[in-house]
């Protein structure tokens, strides 16, 4: 099968929907398909333009080779993960530049995936495959313009949030299928009209190469020697990782640093980079809290040997209504590393936790809860370890890109038979696209 996957974020970016299109397109590369990643330079989340990147930007379009697939990256606006204007810039650039590269190297009797977030990477992957006349499939991972509610970004009633609602309702009636993370969303986008048919659900999970790292760490004791590295000697480490951005609430763990003052041997170390961040040590300087450390965004290869180190892990969004459809990649990843959760999330994520028996919930945005959680967790470590192992069996069961990734390529398959039987009917467009693709051959080696 010919796939091109356009998804903004790829690695080096270490957020979760760079690791998710990474991990399903070396996957479905392993398995014998021909796919290619049309992305962006990677910038997020602080804006500023990887060094080993640079001069590649100032030429606008380059090609690296992936593990056994072609990244194409395409020129955009390197923008911060804050401020509405220089966002808007950042998304609509990347839109556009790829909207207008993509059809050069979609492939012919392919399929084209574009994956939200952001909701413009989409509209320009539907651009592309409407363009070369092959399937579109919209890859639902976050709802928007929904999503800019629950983070405070815009009221419903603005001309921003109708004019999103307005390309996510076209989207969802022109995509030849719609892949989703979770039963929740499923249901609320049926409940706002989208063809149930259409709707197709492929779960987060954690990649293999990730998988393989905790095994070689563990192996070689990373615990211990990252413990050591960063003086946490033998302290209760509750730590979070990923983005610190406006729809963690991220908030709530220095005020559970400031109800846990009383327990010195509990430590929250908070890792990654995001539009809280400068804001969030600011204020743990004020509260004085010297139980909290920060670290700086970390490469996705050194992650496995920190949440070795960890004694439990933090996932964690703001209380609103939209992110009960949220299922945090995150925490499959905690869970592989056999970790106990705290879970400040609502929905579909709390059900996914106790289902597994991996950990405890609380409130989101519930300082006290958070707080009590972390304690009982400190105090019974045979809890700790059911909730590890549980975890782990699930993901090993479940949660994994191998295994999702058989499933997207099932719909795939379907989404492509289905298309070609409706052009044989003469109700859509037939094979071959309108004009030829060029072949590109790449020119830059990527480790």
């Amino acid at each position: 099968m010919k796939i091109l996957y356009v998804s903004q974020y790829f690695p080096p970016e270490v957020c979760a929907p760079a690791v998710r299109v990474h991990g399903f397109a070396r996957e479905w590369a392993s398995r014998g398909h021909q796919v290619k990643v049309l992305t962006g330079f990677p910038n997020h989340p602080e804006g500023i333009l990887y060094p080993e990147f640079r001069s590649q930007w100032r030429r606008g379009f380059v090609c690296e080779k992936g593990q056994g697939f072609n990244v194409y990256r395409t020129w955009l606006y390197p923008a911060a993960n804050r401020g509405r204007w220089k966002r808007c810039a950042n998304y609509a650039s990347f839109t556009v530049s790829a909207a207008l590269t993509g059809p050069w190297i979609a492939p012919r009797h392919g399929v084209v995936i574009g994956s939200s977030p952001q909701l413009l990477v989409a509209a320009a992957a539907y651009a592309i495959a409407r363009f070369r006349r092959v399937p579109f499939v919209f890859e639902v991972r976050d709802l928007w313009p929904q999503s800019l509610i629950g983070v405070g970004a815009t009221p419903e009633g603005s001309t921003l949030y109708r004019g999103l609602n307005l390309i996510a309702n076209y989207l969802y009636s022109r995509a030849d299928a719609v892949v989703v993370d979770g039963e929740w969303k499923r249901g609320q986008l049926v409940a706002a009209g989208v063809s149930e048919d259409n709707l197709k659900i492929v779960r987060n999970g954690v990649d293999g190469d990730f998988i393989a790292r905790l095994k070689i760490h563990t192996a070689r004791g990373a615990r211990d020697r990252v413990r050591r590295e960063y003086g946490w000697s033998d302290r209760f480490i509750a730590m979070y990782v990923g983005t610190l951005g406006m729809a963690h609430g991220l908030e709530t763990i220095l005020q559970a640093a400031e109800e846990c003052k009383t327990t010195p041997q509990v430590l929250f170390v908070v890792i990654g980079e995001g539009a809280e961040r400068e804001r969030l040590m600011a204020r743990a300087r004020d509260l004085r809290l010297n139980n909290v450390r920060f670290l700086p965004r970390q490469p996705h290869m050194s992650i496995p040997a920190l949440l070795l180190a960890a004694d439990a892990c933090l996932v964690l969004l703001r209380r609103a209504e939209i992110f009960k459809t949220a299922i945090p990649s995150k925490m499959f990843e905690a869970m592989a590393a056999a970790k106990p959760l705290v879970l400040g999330v609502e929905g579909e994520a709390k059900e996914i936790l106790l289902k597994a028996d991996a950990g405890l919930a609380v409130p989101p945005q519930d300082a006290g809860a958070l707080a009590g959680a972390i304690n009982r967790l400190w105090k019974e470590r045979q809890l700790r370890q059911r909730f590890g192992e549980n975890g782990k069996r699930s993901v090993e069961a479940i949660y994994s890109h191998q295994q999702q990734s058989t499933t997207y390529l099932k719909i795939l398959r379907e989404t492509l038979a289905r298309r070609r039987v409706l052009q044989a009917q003469n109700v859509l467009p037939v094979f071959p696209p309108a004009v030829p693709a060029k072949t590109s051959k790449c020119s830059i080696t990527k480790p």
